[in-house]
């Protein structure tokens, strides 16, 4: 969420501060009563100062708070709220809401996928030396628990089979990546058996100096489990070819986006082999800026 906020933060041209704060459990709960929500730590970092010309939030759980601080602020300042808020949208004057949630309203702007934190054309190319003899490169990436659902050990052991399998007829080299929701059990069960598996392998731990994004300079090929939009999103605006686990198998609004994507060119679905394809890269960045901009008459 902090990164799809500096990402707009960033297309708005605007000079950014992040606020780190947790809303309490009732205002996460029911974000409309941020209206009578009382808070000295934000009244000391927002309302005791020069009004910011926006406010951007992001997730449902962040609702409350932009409600909260228009209430103090008013016509002060604008509310930008990234994601599905849950409530009526009238409480925000902007929001950006992906494509596939199916809200629509005069002040929502859709967009094919999340914003993108990066630009790929920007990133600095200097993990080429974990390339070796020439091989092709495959960078996994591994989410985990979300929502929908809550991957088991079974799980992650079919995703260590199925890459397995298409490592070896692609003959390349795998590099794995995973996410703050990665259980720990479930990284081990993926370091095991690639270690033994497969001749060319290495972990990228996130702890220090995290590779990512700038290791998308020296890849091929990248895999990407389904259950993060964020994470296929980001790949998908660079010209890699993207294949998607499915992980488990997708329905609703999820199933919607990827198929979407599919249809468009932009990702392939995973089935024991890569290559390349004519992709067409996703630009929601671009495109979003361009409505954003029309819509605030910037």
């Amino acid at each position: 969420m902090e990164k799809q906020s500096i990402a707009l933060a960033n297309l708005l041209k605007q000079k950014y501060e992040i606020i780190n704060y947790t809303p309490p459990y009732f205002l996460k709960k029911l974000p409309l009563l941020g209206k009578f929500y009382f808070s000295n730590i934000l009244k000391k970092i927002l309302l005791n100062r020069k009004s910011p010309t926006y406010i951007i939030t992001c997730g449902k759980r962040m609702a409350g708070i932009s409600i909260f601080i228009k209430s103090k602020l008013n016509d002060k300042i604008k509310t930008i709220h990234i994601q599905n808020p849950g409530v009526s949208i009238k409480h925000f004057d902007l929001l950006i809401i992906p494509e596939h949630d199916q809200v629509t309203g005069s002040n929502i702007i859709q967009t094919k996928g999340a914003l993108n934190f990066f630009d790929y054309s920007e990133l600095e190319n200097k993990y080429e030396y974990l390339r070796q003899n020439n091989e092709k490169t495959i960078l996994l990436m591994v989410g985990g628990k979300n929502k929908r659902y809550t991957p088991q050990s079974i799980d992650y052991l079919d995703l260590s089979m199925k890459v397995i399998s298409t490592i070896k007829n692609t003959n390349g080299k795998l590099l794995l990546s995973v996410s703050r929701r990665t259980p720990q059990k479930a990284i081990r069960i993926l370091d095991k058996l690639f270690s033994k598996s497969l001749n060319n392998y290495e972990i990228l731990y996130t702890s220090k100096n995290n590779p990512y994004p700038d290791i998308l300079k020296s890849i091929d090929y990248g895999i990407v489990t389904s259950d993060s939009v964020n994470m296929i999103s980001e790949i998908a605006t660079t010209p890699i070819p993207v294949f998607i686990y499915k992980f488990p198998k997708e329905s609703g609004k999820i199933l919607d986006f990827l198929d979407d994507l599919e249809s468009l060119g932009i990702i392939k679905i995973l089935d024991n082999k890569l290559f390349t394809y004519k992709k067409t890269k996703l630009n929601t960045n671009k495109d979003t800026a361009l409505k954003i901009n029309k819509f605030l008459g910037i």
